[in-house]
């Protein structure tokens, strides 16, 4: 690739043909140059791939692969890599055009810093912006606040040391959920006060039906697994931090399954995130929100509540 790399950026793509050009196109636009582009294509069956091949900039490199997963194909990409820094763009997501020269300039003034990652705004399936964002947070993160809660919210979110990426590990083929979230974690405890974060809305990040995010039991399981695999390798950390952790991690699916309509399943999974941790379940503004728009969607005829819920 690009001699002249400092970063390389890995999408990992699959089916995600109405969205791929503006998640590339966000990348065209970065106001920093020194990147090179490894979009590995998973085998899509739509017009991801056509889409794609539309492009001619050198810094780009289109990679179709058998398919092989989400993990097959972004440990693909970053074997192609050949940038200092790595950054994951998911082929629905998009960044504003600092992005990237925000994570470097932080990351060349901080040689202590192994990983960074920025806020997000969400945006809905059609590009709409929503009033919800990550949670606001700056500067140093610890272990036991990022297991916790997954403060980052999604990979395309972060840019990082690929030398530190790749002395955590890399990605664990054994998690078919949570597989990025573990291998931030190991970074995490790679030397003390290397996770910072940007506060900064620099990825806009969409939510939209299908994604993999949607599949809550298989997630459930993949949990049990991850707090598993870190009970071992820190067990005080973990002793101290799962409770909430579970419990931050239920109202997830509860919001999941609100966005659904399922409102009795979200209901039960919100019952189960104020039981492992009621005094910090009552400490966070966001799980009264999801608990009124719960009870909103149970009580109120259904077109009133989404004539409601357009303007959440």
């Amino acid at each position: 690739m690009l001699d002249s790399a400092r970063v390389s950026v890995v999408m990992a793509v699959f089916n995600v043909a109405p969205y791929i050009r503006a998640a590339v196109d966000s990348v065209l636009s970065q106001t920093f140059p020194a990147w090179e582009l490894i979009v590995v294509d998973d085998a899509s069956t739509d017009a991801t791939l056509s889409i794609l091949q539309e492009y001619r900039d050198h810094r780009i490199r289109i990679v179709p692969t058998p398919h092989g997963g989400q993990i097959a194909a972004a440990t693909t990409g970053v074997a192609l890599a050949s940038g200092e820094y790595l950054a994951f763009l998911d082929g629905d997501d998009i960044w504003t055009p600092d992005k990237l020269q925000r994570h470097i300039d932080y990351l060349d003034r901080n040689p202590g810093v192994d990983l960074t990652f920025s806020l997000s705004a969400i945006i809905d399936e059609s590009g709409n912006p929503t009033l919800r964002r990550s949670p606001f947070c700056g500067g140093v993160v610890r272990f036991e606040t990022l297991l916790r809660q997954n403060l980052a919210g999604n990979g395309s979110a972060l840019v990082f040391r690929r030398e530190a990426f790749l002395r955590a590990g890399g990605y664990d083929p054994s998690l078919a959920f949570y597989y990025d979230r573990d291998v931030w974690l190991r970074m995490c405890l790679l030397r003390p006060g290397n996770v910072h974060a940007i506060p900064e809305y620099l990825t806009l990040y969409r939510r939209r039906r299908g994604q993999i995010s949607r599949q809550i039991v298989p997630m459930e399981k993949a949990a049990d697994q991850l707090i598993q695999k870190f009970r071992a390798l820190t067990p005080e950390a973990v002793g101290a931090a799962e409770k909430e952790m579970r419990s931050n991690m239920n109202r997830f699916w509860a919001f999941i399954r609100w966005e659904e309509e399922d409102f009795r399943g979200a209901a039960a999974y919100l019952k189960r995130a104020f039981l492992y941790a009621p005094l910090f379940f009552l400490r966070d503004r966001r799980n009264l929100a999801l608990s009124l728009a719960i009870t909103a969607g149970r009580l109120l005829p259904l077109t009133w509540y989404r004539r409601l819920a357009q303007k959440i």
